[in-house]
């Protein structure tokens, strides 16, 4: 597939907007539960918050940068396999869009 149908684009770019702040808000109660059980632990906990968002970055960039209609499967397959992306919201897609995130995430496990 070369890019995914006009309506499936449209309902990724609806969507993108929330799943960006979804995606951030996971990280922030991740960081919030380290910070918050730090004390006596301050440098480990600052190591582990580090940690934390030097992953978590390279998974915004690999759902959300570069977004364009070409690489949408791509990145709809990226959003399920980091969690993003929920089944009721990959059912919104196309059954063609959907067949394909499939088999991508299959080789992603």
């Amino acid at each position: 597939m070369s890019s995914v149908p006009e309506k499936d684009w449209k309902r990724l770019s609806s969507l993108k907007q929330s799943l960006l702040n979804s995606a951030c808000e996971t990280i922030f109660e991740r960081i919030e539960h380290i910070s918050s059980t730090r004390k006596g632990r301050e440098h480990e906990a600052y190591l582990a918050i580090w940690k934390v968002i030097n992953k978590e970055d390279n998974a915004i960039a690999e759902m959300f940068d570069d977004l364009k209609r070409s690489n949408a499967v791509v990145k709809i397959a990226a959003l399920k396999h980091h969690g993003v992306l929920t089944d009721e919201q990959l059912a919104l897609f196309s059954q063609e869009t959907q067949d394909e995130v499939a088999h991508l995430c299959s080789y992603r496990r």
